[in-house]
């Protein structure tokens, strides 16, 4: 019987990372073949290795960039894969006096809308004329960037929570009543401290008003709690 190492291989593993260039030629330097060679072609070889694996400090060549893509009418286009643009968008063009005049009339409807719906009946033309009236005042007033106004809707939003936490109220939230001092007591302090804010710039009607408001709280929080906040309260009248 035949020695098996004798036999002509019929697969041969080639590593190319242990070769050198001229040994993957088949060129041996200085050197005859190895005489454990194969004499005649290997049934089936297998190549390891890559190009990059060869020279591990060989960086590998980066792939050819693709040429900018052109829209249906010759113009180029950004490719979708590349880094999105920084900075803002562009700002909408400047809407036009028919535009404005447009928007205006119908945010006066919906405000009319809302107005009448609250009120159970339809408008008079002189109710609608200080409607109109009052929603220029707001819009100028926006524009001025003024304070007044944010404070005073402060002040209305502090008096409701201030009724709700003393349980004049339900909760809006969840038309539940229920009492909690602590909230209370410092929803009025907060108004009282906005109010000597601002009551020298305010109207005389509108800042006498809010003091008849500051002066209900704090008699409504003596009666609920026993404790009075404050002076010059003139007898309990309750918040509805």
């Amino acid at each position: 019987m035949a020695d098996e190492r004798d036999e002509e291989p019929k697969i041969r593993v080639v590593d190319n990372r242990m070769l050198s260039d001229d040994e993957r030629a088949g060129k041996f330097k200085g050197q005859s073949a190895p005489s454990s060679a194969p004499s005649s072609a290997p049934k089936l070889e297998i190549i390891g290795g890559s190009r990059a694996q060869q020279n591990p400090n060989e960086v590998p060549d980066a792939p050819p960039a693709e040429p900018p893509r052109q829209s249906p009418q010759g113009e180029p286009q950004s490719d979708p894969r590349g880094p999105m643009p920084i900075g803002e968008p562009d700002e909408d063009e400047e809407m036009s006096v028919e535009e404005m005049e447009q928007m205006r009339d119908e945010v006066e409807r919906e405000q009319f809308a809302a107005i009448e719906q609250q009120m159970g009946r339809p408008l008079t033309d002189a109710e609608k004329v200080r409607v109109r009236a009052e929603m220029e005042k707001e819009a100028r007033s926006m524009a001025a960037l003024e304070v007044a106004p944010i404070l005073q809707n402060f002040l209305a939003e502090l008096s409701a929570r201030a009724a709700v936490h003393m349980g004049l109220m339900p909760n809006p939230y969840t038309r539940l009543v229920a009492k909690n001092d602590g909230e209370a007591r410092l929803a009025i302090d907060a108004f009282g401290a906005v109010y000597d804010v601002m009551k020298t710039k305010l109207d005389p009607q509108i800042e006498r008003e809010y003091a008849r408001v500051l002066n209900d709280l704090r008699v409504n929080f003596a009666s609920q709690t026993g404790t009075p906040i404050g002076a010059g309260a003139q007898g309990p009248r309750i918040i509805h």
